[in-house]
Order: structure tokens, then C-alpha cells, then sequence
């Protein structure tokens, strides 16, 4: 009976140890959202390469843990001189290059990219299978539950105020996209998804006015691009009447390009106005 224990326990360390082998040691990301989601999950020693938005502070919340790796610009010839065992794409990067780094030899995955935190949940958790990073993605979900209940008890009872959400060129967001779901979990009402809206969507300064939201969610990136004309649409008079009576709120794009810790740090960001 001994013997058969012995036994056992070298399988199981063999077991082990072979899994720790199958771990992939250098991973490339070519998308922003995966990037982010890399560089939250796994050592800085186990990443060969990521896009170079992440290392942009005005899109990425995770720039600083960017800094110094090698950036690959989303494109196939930024990640071949690194050896990748395992590259990770999202849904929405050119099918013709993951085709291309497959018939190569590459281990390529490719991943959604969530819209709400609903979906995130199970991504969250299967990209942590794909690195092996189990434990680090349920105890990332479990800190972003944590703080989520602590923002639901926070808002409870209060009534839900209507928010417009204003970018350059007139551009809102409906339903489907990630600040809906910021702005819903925040206790605040969609002025555009109530008034149908999906995705993206125009609104014009005449029907914020008639509007009369209580919030107004604007697009910082005009303090950081400035000089356009999209961007200068937002320093038209006409929005002093809607800003005159309407709390007012600027939401970095770090916050809002992705799903994930930093979709609860936008949400704390309204709360925190409320």
C-alpha cells in the first residue's frame, strides 16, 4: 500500500510538473484590451510583447506596467522576432495575419472582446485558462465583485438620473457598448439607448437641450488630441445651456476602451459625482 502511494504521489508530481511545462513562457498580445488583460494576469517575465496602445497613458490603464516591453503595433512582423509560444488576438484583428502566424507555426488565440461585465466574467476566466493564470483571474473577478457590491450599496435607493454621453463630432453611445453598462451599473439612465440608439450614434446639440440631461459624460480625449474640428464641437456655446444645469463629468478613454477593473474604476468615477 505504500508502494501504490509512492507511486501516486510521483504521478501526480509529474502531473504537475508537466503542466507547469505546458505554461506558455512567452506570450505576444496584439490588441489593446488583451494587452491590458495580460499585463494584469501574468508576470512581466512571461510577456514577449505587446501592442503599443498599451504603453499610450491616455488609452491604456495599464501603460506604466507597459513600459519597456517590446511593442509590437498590432502587426504580425512586431511579434515574430520575440519567438512567441502563444499569441493572443482579439476578434476584431486582420483575419489574414492570424491565418498568416498560423501557417507559420504559431500558436495563435483569438478571444471576444467583452462589451459589459456580464460578458467579461467568463473571458476574464477563459483568458486566465489560455496563460495560465487560473488563480489570477478568479481572484481578479473576486476584488472586481468585492468593489462592485460595495457601488450597489453605495447607490442604492437613489433615483436614476439621465446622463448624455457627448464626444466629438456629436457621437454618443448606446446600448451595446461599454459605457452603458458603466453608466447602468453608476445608477444613471442612457439618454441614447433610451432613445434607441445601439452602438454608436449622433446627437445633435439641439436635442441635448431639449433633452435636459442631469449629467453630461464628455470624451477627454479632446484635451489630449485638441485642435480638431471634432474635438472643438465640444467647446461650442450652445453646450454652456446643457453644462449650466447638468453635472458634468470627464471620462478618460482608459477607462472606458475595455471591460475589466477599470470598467469598475469608471464606474467609481461617477459614483463618486453622485
Amino acid at each position: 500500500m505504500r508502494a501504490i502511494r509512492q507511486i501516486a504521489a510521483t504521478l501526480l508530481a509529474l502531473a504537475a510538473m508537466a503542466g507547469a511545462d505546458a505554461q506558455p513562457q512567452r506570450i505576444a498580445s496584439l490588441n489593446l484590451c488583451t494587452d491590458q488583460l495580460l499585463l494584469l494576469l501574468v508576470p512581466r517575465a512571461r510577456i514577449a510583447s505587446v501592442s503599443d496602445w498599451a504603453a499610450r497613458p491616455e488609452s491604456s490603464y495599464m501603460a506604466e506596467a507597459a513600459r519597456g516591453l517590446p511593442l509590437n503595433r498590432g502587426l504580425a512582423e512586431g511579434v515574430l522576432p520575440y519567438h512567441p509560444d502563444l499569441i493572443i488576438a482579439g476578434q476584431f484583428n486582420d483575419p489574414s495575419m492570424i491565418s498568416l502566424l498560423r501557417q507559420l507555426g504559431y500558436r495563435v488565440e483569438v478571444v471576444s472582446v467583452p462589451r459589459n461585465l456580464d460578458e467579461a466574467r467568463a473571458d476574464i476566466l477563459h483568458f486566465g485558462e489560455l496563460v495560465g493564470a487560473e488563480r489570477a483571474a478568479r481572484d481578479l473577478l473576486r476584488d472586481m465583485d468585492q468593489r462592485l457590491r460595495r457601488i450597489a450599496a453605495r447607490i442604492a435607493g437613489k433615483p436614476a438620473q439621465l446622463a448624455a454621453v457627448y464626444a466629438p463630432n456629436g457621437v454618443t453611445v448606446g446600448r451595446g457598448t461599454v459605457l452603458d453598462d458603466i453608466l447602468s451599473h453608476a445608477g444613471l439612465r442612457n439618454l441614447a439607448a433610451e432613445r434607441g440608439v445601439s452602438g454608436y450614434g449622433q446627437f445633435s446639440l439641439e436635442q441635448l437641450l431639449v433633452a435636459k440631461p442631469q449629467w453630461l459624460i464628455l470624451d477627454v480625449t479632446a484635451e489630449v488630441s485638441g485642435g480638431s474640428i471634432a474635438h472643438s464641437y465640444l467647446q461650442h456655446p450652445a453646450l454652456a445651456a446643457v453644462t449650466a444645469n447638468a453635472r458634468v463629468v470627464a471620462m478618460p478613454p482608459r477607462l472606458s476602451e475595455c471591460v475589466g477593473p477599470m470598467t469598475v474604476d469608471a464606474i467609481e468615477l461617477l459614483v463618486s459625482q453622485r
